[in-house]
């Protein structure tokens, strides 16, 4: 008899060991996430420069009253532009903007120069080459 109470005990005692591990697995795993896709790729930033390189216009003060009009409108563009281009670590715009012929024109082929969405381009054999002004900067320009 006592050796059957002893077997008892040692099977009582195994399956609580056993139940004991089967739950900490059971627990380990925990519940099943839902699936979650892939975050998107974050936006690009805004760039105002993205039709045109004057976007404040400025050519329609010179009708304007004052005379200080376009300059203070051209300096207010100017000082945007760059502090757009400095904050988003892209090259910034010129000060000046320069008067070129559209791609595509006679002039622009006989002039080595054109002006293409507002950025002033010099003709390569195999392609065309942005235009980096004196001051510093890519080249803007009008006519393009």
């Amino acid at each position: 008899m006592q050796g059957r109470k002893l077997a008892v005990w040692l099977l009582v005692a195994a399956s609580l060991a056993a139940t004991g591990v089967q739950a900490q697995t059971v627990r380990a795993q925990g519940p099943r996430a839902q699936y979650k896709p892939p975050p998107a790729a974050p936006r690009q930033p805004y760039n105002s420069m993205a039709r045109d390189t004057t976007p404040f216009n400025c050519e329609q003060y010179r009708r304007h009253p004052h005379p200080g009009m376009v300059g203070f409108c051209e300096g207010l563009e100017r000082s945007t532009l760059q502090q757009e281009a400095r904050r988003q670590g892209r090259p910034g715009p010129s000060s000046s903007v320069i008067a070129l012929p559209p791609m595509g024109s006679a002039e622009a082929r006989e002039l080595g120069h054109a002006c293409i969405g507002g950025q002033a381009m010099r003709r390569l054999a195999n392609g065309w080459e942005q235009v980096m002004a004196r001051e510093g900067g890519w080249q803007r320009c009008r006519g393009g």
